[in-house]
């Protein structure tokens, strides 16, 4: 993904979407790529190696094929849900006036009915399906659940479940980043040994997404996405996608290009314009702006003075650039 930003910079393709002028980029920043690439190749290859570590540590052993078993116990759950709540209903439904049983025969008797349209087994209403599945120990078991808690139990464990894990996984992992972020502007000496070596970037790239110091490498991404994954309680599998869309949109906020049909600058202000603010010396994140406008921490200039100061900087670069060849 870097490698693709490069070339487009690298070939001058959309320009009339870049942030910062070449002249900028060659003028500004204060490290060079060579530079960034090696501390980013070296820093990738230290977690690389102690991820693997970590999850040999923690290995749960073989998780394929547990799919079928996962989803049954699901189902026995919203199971034992209704059970529990067949209890109640009578007594809520008779508050507003309607009789539980009769209710319950209308219903039987327009699901036999209209079984075959609506899809019922055998003109039942509460069809029964069997599932077959194992266990991880390879044991089969088979139970019968009505088709609807079935159903129930797909959703909860293909969508509410991933979704719900999703969301603690990225609240806490933005949460972690923003208050350590901010500690770091806040703090001179955190500032200056662990936090300034990003800030040599001026005009932002997409290789120079990581480019950090292991101590802030290892405190805000090590540290701070283990705790999110353990919290959450993400599978492996959850844990590839959710590790995969942070790299990209990490990448993506450094990428110097706004681009109208990037999917990774939809849906919040979080975006490449919005942290490549934060890196100019006028200026002062992962997922979300949460934090920065609980916090007060957001950007309050205006468009038009942002527009000027990016203005400024472009004329300076310029000015900087003619002097190197004497013109």
């Amino acid at each position: 993904m870097s490698l693709t930003f490069h070339l487009i910079d690298k070939y001058d393709l959309w320009s009339q979407y870049r942030i910062h002028t070449p002249e900028e980029f060659k003028q500004r920043n204060r490290v060079s790529v060579r530079e960034v690439l090696r501390s980013v190749i070296f820093q990738q290859a230290i977690q690389t190696a102690l991820g693997l570590w970590i999850g040999y540590l923690t290995d749960p052993g073989d998780e394929v094929g547990r799919e079928e078993f996962e989803v049954a116990v699901w189902a026995g759950r919203v199971h034992r849900a209704v059970q529990q709540a067949g209890i109640y209903i009578p007594y809520v439904l008779a508050t507003v006036g309607i009789d539980a049983k009769t209710l319950e025969h209308n219903i039987h008797t327009y699901a036999a009915a209209f079984g075959p349209t609506i899809g019922t087994a055998n003109n039942k209403p509460l069809a029964l399906m069997n599932l077959v599945f194992s266990s991880h120990e390879g044991q089969a078991w088979t139970s019968a659940y009505s088709a609807w808690e079935i159903y129930a139990a797909k959703t909860i464990y293909w969508v509410l479940e991933p979704a719900a894990r999703f969301g603690i996984a990225i609240f806490f992992s933005d949460s972690w980043q923003y208050f350590w972020h901010r500690a770091m502007h806040s703090n001179r000496w955190m500032y200056r040994n662990m936090h300034a070596h990003h800030h040599k970037i001026y005009v932002p790239y997409a290789f120079g997404a990581f480019y950090n110091t292991l101590s802030e490498a290892f405190l805000l991404d090590t540290i701070g996405t283990t705790l999110s994954l353990m919290l959450s309680g993400l599978t492996i599998r959850q844990t590839m996608c959710f590790s995969t869309i942070s790299v990209m949109k990490g990448v993506d906020d450094h990428c110097g290009y706004r681009l109208p049909w990037d999917p990774l600058q939809w849906g919040n202000e979080q975006n490449t314009q919005f942290h490549d603010v934060h890196h100019q010396s006028w200026g002062i994140k992962l997922y979300t702006t949460f934090w920065d406008h609980v916090c007060n921490t957001v950007c309050l200039k205006s468009s038009e003075e942002i527009d000027e100061l990016y203005k400024k900087g472009r004329l300076a670069a310029e000015k900087a650039e003619k002097a190197e060849k004497g013109q």
